[in-house]
């Protein structure tokens, strides 16, 4: 059968639809069961082999596209991954030179702290030391005086 076969079944079908007596408000029709499903097999049985393979065709079509849309998806997922590894590796990154920026920073201060800590030990132990000298040359000094003094009383 061909294309025109079945448009007319349709028709048949939608004729014997349409001249079915109706049940009183339900808007439903009683159908002979038997004329109904001879009528869909005659349907059936005259739907091409063409329209058959593009029913299978648009379920491969189907499937393809599905199957597609899951891989773009997984795509799309791998790259946002890959991008917010990225992003994340970045932040480290920065705040890595952050960190060794504030440490090189602080371990400057301590130096500086340290060697202005060394240079006043080093003044006061001087000063100290300039005091003891200063001293001992005072009692040395006043020694010699002394000395001197009765050196030149024993000689009188």
């Amino acid at each position: 059968m061909n294309r025109i076969s079945l448009v007319v079944l349709l028709e048949q079908l939608e004729e014997l639809v349409e001249k079915a007596p109706e049940i009183p408000l339900t808007g439903r029709v009683l159908l002979d069961a038997d004329e109904l499903l001879d009528l869909i097999d005659q349907i059936r049985s005259s739907v091409p082999e063409e329209v058959r393979r593009a029913e299978a065709v648009s379920v491969e079509k189907d499937r393809v596209i599905a199957e597609g849309q899951q891989k773009a998806e997984r795509i799309v997922a791998q790259a946002e991954e890959y991008a917010a590894k990225l992003i994340r590796e970045s932040e480290i990154h920065r705040q890595a030179e952050q960190e060794a920026r504030r440490i090189l920073d602080e371990a400057a201060h301590r130096a500086e702290e340290i060697t202005r800590g060394a240079e006043d030990y080093a003044d006061q132990v001087l000063r100290n030391l300039q005091e003891a000298l200063e001293k001992t040359l005072s009692v040395v000094a006043k020694g010699r005086e002394e000395l001197a003094e009765r050196s030149s009383a024993s000689t009188r």
